[in-house]
């Protein structure tokens, strides 16, 4: 015996053991991986197509498919969307089916109630049937090409394995559910449940200082609006069930933002238009979007689609070029219902409500019914209210039906104006500024999507169901909308802000994006000539903030005011006024700002609205900056009371605490000396996911951290929520920049890659591009396909004779 220590021979033979034991667990673990990798190459015959269909994977992995019919091509999408991200599709249909608690047990319950209750599923049946013949057959053709993917695979993707389940076979009635679960992300409900809270929370004049309004000097699109603001209560089931969506499954798709711009052949280097789109949206992994490139007899268009449903959704043809940016419409409003037993008051006259029961199956125990209501506006999102005698009920644009799949059909074979705006008078949620350009010269921007006309005004907080005075009357035709084409200026944009001035004579909304990124980018195109594909990367990634020069100077002059009070205010006075004013990662200058102006917005707000309020409201960021921004401006708040000493501070006090309180953040987090601050120290970027949440997968399945310049307010937006460690949240999930008449010139890049797949190369090759700003090209020209092809893959009718296959 030696006292437990081994002998240098033993602790060898152990070591070598444990090598040996480890080498066999990755030798298994890599062919328990590859078992799941599709087949790419070679020939496949599959049941469902109608003739062979090739499809081309180039050096990123993006197919290039081409078809002889629109059946097949369709079929094909299906086929290599599940190809690469099953698990992802599969996700998706839970979440929008509420179905998410049958794999991850209880703690997804309250998700799945929520959308039980908002019954997408549900609905799906009956939109299908009102659908033309023509949108059914992509939609079957679609899933048709899901299911044969999957009967083809070797086993299933890792995900499904560890979790112990299979999907089932994809139907119609899923693509409709997930559309309605993508363009729900982008409504503006979320915004409306913090302000009904705040509005019940708050004495009304401070209630009244955190409604949104338009900031002065907003860029506009093209002429306006209005406003009203009627009383409100609050809905709950919203913030319980989207809480348990973030712990299980990640977030719901949300506004978070966008860029478009074009410019024309007079301000092109090529003499043509140039057009270029950043969608914001969150950045799981993999992205939420899949580049793709369709061939067909009338269609051939390279974009971004989404896996689990057909078609392109931003992207160009030969002729014509199209980005999406949000309207940030307010197209939801919540009604306060008159329930008697099964009866709602509407319009006076006692009806019964519709009823349907929802059995959710949950992991680890039975089964739980809900009993879901509706009214005529929509379903009742929260039971019986506490003393209050009345529901809360949903209505939204996308209940009422509409074909957003048939649109972006005919947008991708759009050849003209003409045919873009045919194309986009069917689209009709979730309401986007489509960015335009052509070969033949035009650029312009339409507002596309359904606007509610409202008997009542505005309805940024809940109002009363049952008199009939809040009534929707119908939308905006589409020839209303706003729009602008070939302006004198010679370029056209959106970022988020009004589509309309105030000549316009319906509402749209109350609430944008701060107007920082819009003028900025502005700025620059006004300012430019002969832009190029590398001038509009280089837009792309811009992080200069000169609105924020109005917080810097009121920090700084409070900082020198009270500098012998402390030296972080000489510090702190020495670092802003040396700042220029961009967010880039090594600035010290960026790193005090963001955080000073993140501890203001807390020192100001966080008393009155109480924690969960807080985190509600900051989870939209664009409801508190706007109000921050409006009490820098004015120099007051109702606000600035300090809710533990009951005595009213100045905006100078709050100033002075906040920056004091940002100089010992620093500090804890990046060290004393304060030149070796930088923000991309803080502001870090992971493409998240779902099995991400478990931290001994995270290292598979994460991509990242990665240090990031820009904010939430920078064209180049990174967007971080209050109280998650500066981590970005939101940002441009995919660049496109294209050349209009120089299709070979086009560039795009998207978050992470296109693989679900973690063990292989294209599930983070586009990462290293996307955080450096660059982009890959966007082969069209069937000749450079072939010179950057990776793999070929001939899927062939099942029906062929064997000579026929190769």
């Amino acid at each position: 015996m030696n006292g437990g220590i081994l002998s240098p021979g033993a602790a060898r033979g152990r070591i070598l053991r444990l090598l040996a034991a480890v080498s066999c667990i990755l030798a298994s673990c890599s062919s328990f991986f590859q078992t799941s990798a599709p087949q790419r190459e070679g020939s496949l015959a599959v049941a469902g197509l109608s003739a062979p269909v090739e499809v081309v994977r180039d050096a990123y992995g993006i197919p290039h498919i081409t078809a002889s019919n629109d059946h097949d091509l369709y079929f094909a999408q299906g086929f290599v969307h599940a190809q690469d991200r099953l698990f992802q599709m599969d996700m998706e249909r839970r979440v929008a089916r509420g179905e998410l608690a049958e794999i991850y047990g209880e703690r997804a319950l309250p998700a799945d109630r929520l959308f039980r209750h908002l019954g997408f599923a549900s609905r799906a049946p009956a939109l299908l049937a009102s659908l033309p013949e023509r949108t059914k057959a992509i939609a079957r053709a679609y899933c048709d090409g899901v299911n044969a993917a999957m009967a083809s695979l070797r086993a299933w993707p890792v995900e499904f394995r560890l979790l112990r389940t299979a999907p089932r076979a994809f139907t119609p009635e899923d693509v409709l559910s997930i559309g309605l679960l993508k363009s729900f992300g982008l409504a503006q409900w979320g915004e409306e449940a913090a302000l009904s809270r705040a509005w019940e929370t708050l004495p009304r004049e401070k209630a009244e200082e955190l409604m949104p309004r338009v900031a002065p000097g907003s860029p506009v699109i093209a002429p306006g609006f209005s406003a009203s603001v009627p009383p409100g209560l609050s809905p709950s089931v919203l913030s319980e069930g989207l809480a348990s969506l973030r712990r299980s499954a990640g977030e719901l798709p949300r506004a978070g933002g966008s860029n478009a711009w074009a410019v024309s052949g007079g301000k092109s280097a090529t003499g043509r238009p140039l057009l270029a789109n950043d969608p914001h949206i969150l950045l799981p992994c993999p992205s939420l979007w899949y580049e793709i490139h369709l061939v067909a007899p009338g269609v051939d268009v390279y974009g971004v689609s989404f896996p689990g449903a057909p078609c392109v959704v931003i992207g160009h043809n030969p002729d014509i070029a199209w980005g999406f940016t949000n309207v940030m419409l307010d197209d939801a409003d919540f009604f306060v219902e008159r329930v008697e037993g099964e009866r709602v008051m509407f319009r006076g006259k006692w009806v019964p409500m519709a009823k349907r029961l929802e059995k959710i199956r949950v992991k680890g125990r039975k089964e739980e019914t809900v009993e879901v209501h509706e009214t005529p506006h929509g379903p009742v999102l929260s039971p019986v209210l506490p003393g209050v005698p009345g529901a809360l009920s949903l209505r939204w644009v996308g209940f009422d039906g509409g074909d957003p799949l048939g649109a972006l059909h005919a947008l991708n074979r759009a050849r003209s104006r003409k045919e873009f705006l045919a194309a986009l008078s069917g689209f009709p949620h979730p309401a986007q500024n489509v960015v335009y350009a052509d070969r033949e010269g035009n650029i312009g921007v339409v507002t596309a999507g359904r606007i509610p006309l409202r008997k009542g005004g505005s309805g940024l907080l809940p109002v009363p169901g049952d008199t009939g005075e809040w009534e929707w009357t119908g939308t905006v035709p589409f020839s209303g909308n706003p729009r602008v084409w070939n302006p004198p200026e010679g370029f056209v944009a959106a970022a988020n802000f009004p589509p309309a001035g105030n000549t316009y004579g319906h509402y749209i909304s109350r609430l944008y994006e701060p107007p920082d990124r819009g003028k900025r980018i502005i700025r620059m195109l006004s300012e430019g000539r002969k832009f190029s594909v590398e001038k509009f990367e280089r837009m792309q990634q811009d992080v200069f903030r000169p609105d924020a020069a109005g917080a810097v100077s009121l920090a700084v002059r409070v900082a020198r005011q009270r500098g012998r009070e402390s030296l972080d205010f000489e510090d702190a006075a020495r670092i802003l006024s040396g700042w220029d004013l961009r967010v880039s990662g090594d600035s010290p200058g960026a790193a005090l700002y963001e955080v000073f102006y993140e501890k203001m917005i807390e020192n100001v707000f966080r008393d009155d609205l109480g924690p969960e309020l807080f985190e509600e409201a900051t989870r939209t960021s664009r409801l508190l900056w706007n109000a921050m921004d409006r009490a820098i401006d004015r120099g007051d708040s109702l606000f600035l009371d300090n809710g533990d000493t009951g005595v009213r501070e100045s905006l100078d006090d709050l100033v002075a605490r906040s920056l004091l309180d940002a100089m010992a953040i620093l500090k804890h987090r990046l060290g004393k000396i304060d030149s070796t601050w930088r923000w991309d120290r803080l502001h870090q970027v992971t493409f998240g996911h779902p099995f991400g949440k478990k931290r001994y997968l995270r290292r598979w399945f994460d991509i990242g951290p990665h240090p990031v310049s820009g904010d939430g307010r920078t064209v180049f937006k990174e967007e971080f929520r209050h109280g998650t460690d500066f981590s970005v949240l939101v940002g441009p999930s995919v660049r496109q920049i294209v050349p209009l008449g120089f299709r070979s010139m086009a560039r795009s890049v998207i978050t992470t890659g296109q693989s679900g797949h973690f063990f292989e190369r294209h599930y983070r090759d586009q990462t290293p591009l996307w955080l450096s700003g660059k982009t890959h090209p966007a082969w069209t020209d069937r000749k450079e396909i072939r010179e950057n092809a990776e793999s070929v893959l001939r899927l062939l009718p099942d029906n062929l004779p064997q000579r026929g296959r190769s």
